[in-house]
């Protein structure tokens, strides 16, 4: 169950992002790498679209990428951040870089 679903009265908008990602770090088993890799810029860029709530086309769009390459750039940011999901990687991506 997800926080929204317990507190119906809860909209995304009213609550900060950090929160959020504390309520899903609660329930959520990360995975821990051993060392987290290094990021490239791209998808650092790549990932903060995406936690925005940016689809991947209109992330491809913004930077001039194929879809193909976000959905690659999205899935190595979730594998170098050790998430298990996008909304994972997103949390992990705002407490790194802030």
């Amino acid at each position: 169950m997800s926080v929204y679903q317990a507190v119906p009265a809860v909209r995304r908008e009213d609550v900060a992002p950090e929160l959020v990602c504390e309520v899903y770090e609660l329930g959520s088993r990360r995975r821990t790498p051993a060392a987290a890799k290094e990021l490239t810029s791209r998808q650092v860029a790549i990932g903060r679209m995406m936690s925005t709530g940016a689809k991947d086309a209109a992330i491809a769009r913004e930077l001039g990428l194929s879809l193909r390459t976000v959905r690659s750039e999205i899935s190595a940011l979730i594998a170098g951040l050790g998430a298990r999901s996008r909304f994972q990687a997103g949390c992990l991506l705002v407490r790194r870089f802030g």
